[in-house]
């Protein structure tokens, strides 16, 4: 195997582990904030936009009313996602809010042979079953530890669904030719659309966002949603949903840890345990579970791949 052909491998691969590794650092921030998730969401949503406005005009990336069309649909998704997983951190455990937040990889799947057109290998289901065990086990060893709540559960769940079908429709539009930063920017319109409205008729502070919360709601912005869903959208050309939803899997275990560090959420041996049953799975995924895909569908791209500009 040619160097050429290494670095195609490794490199969206690469680019999905560091969304996952950005996107874990969310619910820690998300509990720093004083102020109320609805008027955290507001001033999140609103907040990023102009900033991929302007990183879109640095990079000279055309927004075209095409683009904004196609990507509504997904942004309607994206934007119901942001109210129910946000609200999930608030009224439940990081650890139950994140994990059972990924059962959109179970849902993503079984639809993407039918909406992708994807084959998902056998391998691929015994690794998915593994680390659903594990999640399984984090998710019931909780046993209301950590402020767990069946409330902030069934908001977990719907950010699962509403995930998943984002997910799905980033994938069909990405694989359409949209450019990463300019489906972003549409998709960050269409979210304000939505959660707008919600967050500033839920929400009581508005006015009492604190210089700190600002800064920290600013970093979440930067962080997660720049930073964290530009990697993924870019590497969602390139990398077959089915394994970049395995990958993401990743992400509650980071978080569940880092719950434990900085906010002391206990951690009990089933959920360590469960943790580990995750990651082992997830390097199967790696190994097994996507170097075909990638050999397959990103070879003939090798240029574009290598030299992106996203």
């Amino acid at each position: 195997m040619n160097r050429i052909t290494k670095r195609v491998q490794a490199t969206p691969i690469l680019a999905v582990f560091a969304a996952v590794l950005v996107w874990s650092i969310g619910p820690i921030i998300t509990l720093s904030i004083e102020v109320s998730i609805n008027t955290t969401i507001f001033y999140r949503v609103m907040f990023w936009p102009p900033l991929l406005f302007a990183i879109a005009k640095l990079r000279k990336v055309p927004i075209t009313k095409h683009v904004m069309k196609i990507t509504f649909l997904p942004g309607i998704f994206f934007g119901l996602s942001t109210i129910c997983g946000f609200s999930a951190m608030k009224t439940t455990s990081i650890a139950n809010a994140t994990i059972i937040g990924n059962v959109s990889t179970a849902l993503i799947l079984f639809v993407a042979p039918k909406f992708l057109g994807e084959r998902v290998r056998l391998v691929q289901v015994v690794f998915a079953a593994i680390s659903f065990l594990g999640i399984s086990a984090i998710v019931f060893g909780a046993n209301g530890a950590g402020g767990a709540t069946l409330r902030g559960d069934v908001y977990a769940l719907a950010n699962a669904v509403l995930w998943a079908c984002y997910f799905v429709a980033c994938k069909k539009v990405r694989t359409d030719g949209v450019g990463a930063w300019a489906f972003i920017f549409g998709v960050s319109v269409s979210q304000v659309a939505v959660v707008a409205p919600w967050a500033i008729a839920t929400s009581h502070d508005l006015s009492k966002v604190s210089v700190r919360d600002i800064v920290l709601i600013a970093l979440m912005a930067c962080l997660t949603g720049t930073v964290g869903h530009t990697l993924i959208v870019w590497a969602q050309k390139f990398v077959p949903a089915s394994s970049s939803s395995l990958i993401t899997l990743l992400s509650p275990v980071l978080s569940m840890i880092g719950a434990w560090l900085v906010f002391e959420q206990r951690i009990n041996l089933v959920q360590f345990i469960g943790a580990v049953v995750v990651l082992t799975s997830l390097a199967g995924v790696v190994r097994y579970g996507t170097k075909e895909s990638i050999n397959r569908d990103v070879l003939t791209t090798a240029d574009p791949l290598l030299n992106s500009s996203l």
